[in-house]
C-alpha cells in the first residue's frame, strides 16, 4: 500500500512540475516587455497549427503601438505547450502582446504576460495604469 502511495504521490509531483508556473509581472513590468497591448473581444478561436492557437478579435482600445487593422481586427496566436493563454467566443481581455517573426507572424500572447479577462478586477486596475500612464493609439 505504502509503495502505490508515493507511486501516486511521484505523479503528482511530476504533473505539477509541467505546469505553468508565473508571477503577475505586475503593469509597469508587462507594458515594458510588450511590443503592444489591447483590450479586445474574441470573435473566434482555433487551432492555427500543431501547438499554436489563434483567437481572433475586436480591438476595442489599444496602447503602446497600433496592433489591429483597419477593420479594429486582430489576430492573436498562443503555443499551447507551455504557458497558453486562450480565451472564448465572446469574451473581452486585456492582452499585453509580442510581434514574433512566427511561425505563424504577428502578435504572440502567454499566460505569463500579464493578461486578464477583461471583467477581472486586476484588468481594471491596469486599464486605470494604462490610461494614465500608458501611450493610447
Amino acid at each position: 500500500m505504502s509503495r502505490l502511495f508515493f507511486l501516486l504521490l511521484s505523479l503528482l509531483a511530476s504533473s505539477q512540475a509541467m505546469a505553468c508556473r508565473c508571477t503577475d509581472p505586475g503593469v509597469k513590468s508587462a507594458y515594458m516587455r510588450a511590443d503592444a497591448i489591447v483590450l479586445a473581444k474574441i470573435g473566434a478561436v482555433a487551432q492555427a497549427q500543431e501547438d499554436v492557437m489563434q483567437m481572433e478579435m475586436e480591438v476595442l482600445q489599444s496602447w503602446k503601438s497600433k496592433a489591429a487593422g483597419d477593420m479594429n481586427m486582430l489576430t492573436v496566436f498562443s503555443i499551447t505547450v507551455e504557458c497558453p493563454y486562450v480565451g472564448q467566443e465572446g469574451e473581452e481581455h486585456l492582452l499585453y502582446l509580442k510581434r514574433a517573426d512566427g511561425p505563424p507572424e504577428g502578435f504572440w500572447t502567454d499566460s505569463c504576460m500579464g493578461n486578464s479577462l477583461g471583467s477581472h478586477p486586476q484588468a481594471a486596475k491596469h486599464i486605470r495604469w494604462l490610461n494614465r500612464h500608458g501611450r493610447k493609439m
